[in-house]
């Protein structure tokens, strides 16, 4: 069995969908179809700041576990970055999703690893029971599924030197760099 998320893989599907939430941690594969096929939300808990500096999945609903500024220092004379506990984290969730039964939730932060442990013991100890978390977080999903949630495809991309024109030379080829995908060369910022 293909372990890639697809709306044809049903096998898949459905051995995802009997896994968790018991098996804890999902894999980018695992978490598109929670998300997709299992009613999962999926809980952003980066900064407002990250978000909106980064991007977001597609209908993600942002909690910000830790709330991050930038301040001006007068002593250095630069902007630097703040950040703070959000300490009505617990109840803006509880008051987004307050059926703790009913409530999927799908946690991820910039890495899985940054919030995302934090916030699932924090919501398990406030009675959520459906929790999930992201291995590798936003950035991992981001390099798999683009914000529109389809999926990336690297290495697929030929190189083609027919052309039409009268001028020599790569530029003038065909053999562009149109087709390349922003994700391969993407670094993630660090917050």
């Amino acid at each position: 069995m293909l372990r890639e998320w697809s709306p044809s893989n049903k096998e898949f599907i459905e051995l995802v969908l009997s896994e968790f939430p018991d098996k804890g941690v999902a894999t980018v594969e695992e978490a598109r179809a929670l998300y997709s096929n299992g009613g999962y939300t999926y809980l952003d808990v980066r900064s407002q700041l990250e978000v909106e500096e980064v991007g977001k999945v597609k209908d993600a609903v942002n909690i910000p576990f830790m709330l991050v500024s930038r301040k001006y220092d007068p002593e250095t004379r630069e902007r630097k970055m703040v950040k703070e506990p959000n300490p009505d984290f617990v109840r803006q969730v509880e008051k987004r999703f307050p059926n703790k039964d009913a409530a999927k939730l799908l946690i991820a932060c910039a890495d899985g690893r940054q919030y995302s442990i934090d916030v699932l013991e924090a919501l398990d100890e406030a009675g959520y029971s459906n929790l999930v978390g992201l291995r590798g977080g936003y950035y991992a999903w981001f390099k798999t599924f683009d914000n529109k949630l389809a999926r990336r495809r690297f290495g697929e991309y030929a190189e083609n030197y027919s052309h039409d024109g009268d001028s020599g030379g790569i530029h003038a080829s065909g053999a562009g760099f149109e087709k390349m995908d922003p994700a391969e060369a993407w670094r993630p910022p660090v917050y």
